[in-house]
Parts: C-alpha cells; structure tokens; sequence
C-alpha cells in the first residue's frame, strides 16, 4: 500500500507536534527511551508516536553503549537530565534476560546511574522484559530495575509501578478488542497489549513494511539509501541519537498508513503485567 500525499502531510504534521513537546525543558517530564533497535524495522517510531500522542510534555532519550560503563542515557531535543522525569517509557527490542544491546543487569546498572532519584513509574515496551532469565540470573529485566530501588522488604522497590509485557510475550499495538475490529483512524488511538491475534491481512501488510524497510524500491528521503542502510548510517555517526527527531519524522510521513493498517489487523491480548510497591517484581 503506499501513502496519498494528504495522509502523509496529516502523519507527518502529527509527528512533528510530538516533537515538539519534547523540546521544552518542562521539569519532571516523562522519558521516552529509545535505542539503536530502532534501525531494526518500523516498530520503536510507532511505539514512541503512541506514547507521545498520549502522554503531554514527553521527552526524548536515546541509549548507547553496551554496559554501565560506557553507556549513557543521551537527552534529545532537550537539555534535560534522565533524573528528573519521574515516569519513565521504554521502547527497546529485547528478549529473555536482555535490554537491547545489554544484558537487564547492565541495563539496570546505567538506569540507576542516571536516575539516582526513585522514579515513580517505569513501562517497558520490550519483549519478554518481564520474562525471568534461567539460572544463574533468576529474575527478568524488570525485576532487576525495580530491586535497583530496593525497599524495606526482600527484593521489594520503591517504585510505584513497573510494566512489562507477561512471561513470554511482546507488546504489540491493536486495533480493536474483538472481532470485527472497528479500525482505530490514527495511531494514538491505538492500544498496546501482548498475545494479540490478527486477521489474514496481517501478512500482506507486514511483508511490505518489512520490503519497503529494507529496500523493495523505497528509499530514504534526499538519499539512495533505504531506510534501514540510512539509521545504521546516522548511527554510526552520532551515537547518542540527535539524528532521530528528523528520522521519527520521515519515517511517519512514508509508513505512517501501511503502519496503521498493520494495527488494524490486531485484536484482541492481554494488559502488560505489572508490579511495584505492594507487587513483588519477579
């Protein structure tokens, strides 16, 4: 499917609104957290389009690196520290005992060097986050950030709230609860659960953003270079992500439909899991 040019300006004029409230320095504003997956496929700019059409005044960071020592948690947009936004919105591919390029210990080790103060609520859009890791580690991802601020009692946190999706599952966006989906008309209506189903049209529609991702005749704006050669590109160059306001923007405006079409053949799932202060996080 490709995009007709006034769905593109509408995708494109709603991206650059989100941008835009993450460039103030409001104090306390929540985190968006993104990371070199999202070269991966279009799935991290639809994640953090969602959370920033739904949640006002987001801010932007960007991780690199591959362990505490030298990774930082890189401000976008903005000068403000990672410390002070107390909600913090985690959109990293990731698997069983893993946060991206890091291991969860690692990935808890520069959280908690960043964010010295508690936070009061992390969500983690990240596969199998919340999936316990075999021995010797014997926690998930999610566990090891919670017990970074521990409480009183045996591996309980002083964080209110932590997300995850359940044991063995990713996050992924839905169009509706049930069948017949009635479509959402925009991305920030979307909803994010894990186990959803689909309809037959999932694949047709999953094959030409995976394609047109890595070429299949679509390339980067103002570049011969497809969309994936390009993010790995501007990675190489700045690792700390200044590039990825004006990639989340070109990004929307060319898969901004086909993207929602994808959502739309989603039903159904489950809410992510959730623990925190009362909830031992397991």
């Amino acid at each position: 499917m490709k995009m007709n040019a006034y769905a593109g300006l509408v995708a494109g004029a709603n991206v650059l609104l989100s941008l835009a409230l993450f460039t103030t320095s409001a104090v306390a504003a929540p985190a968006i957290v993104l990371s070199p997956s999202i070269c991966d496929n279009q799935a991290e700019v639809f994640g953090y389009a969602w959370k920033a059409a739904n949640v006002a005044n987001t801010q932007l960071f960007f991780v690199s690196g591959n362990t505490a020592l030298n990774g930082a948690i890189n401000p976008v947009g903005h000068a403000n520290a990672f410390d002070v936004s107390a909600d913090v919105n985690i959109f990293i591919h990731s698997n069983t005992g893993n946060i991206g390029n890091f291991t969860g210990a690692e990935f808890a080790a520069l959280f908690l060097a960043n964010h010295a103060t508690t936070p009061t609520s992390v969500n983690l859009y990240a596969c199998d986050s919340g999936t316990v890791a075999p021995p010797p580690v014997g926690v998930s991802s999610m566990a090891q950030i919670a017990r970074s601020y521990p409480g009183l009692a045996a591996n309980s946190t002083l964080i209110a709230a932590m997300t995850a999706p359940g044991p063995g599952t990713c996050p992924a966006q839905r169009g509706g609860a049930g069948l017949p989906i009635v479509p959402v008309l925009t991305i920030a209506a979307s909803s994010m659960r894990t186990g959803v189903q689909n309809t037959p049209a999932k694949a047709a529609i999953l094959n030409t953003l995976v394609t047109e991702w890595n070429g299949g005749g679509v390339v980067y704006p103002g570049t011969a270079m497809t969309f994936q050669a390009r993010c790995t590109a501007q990675l190489a160059l700045d690792a700390t992500g200044q590039w990825v306001p004006q990639f989340i923007t070109d990004v929307s405006a060319q898969f901004g439909v086909d993207y929602l079409a994808l959502i739309n053949t989603n039903y159904g799932g489950n809410n992510l899991v959730t623990c925190g202060v009362g909830a031992q996080c397991n």
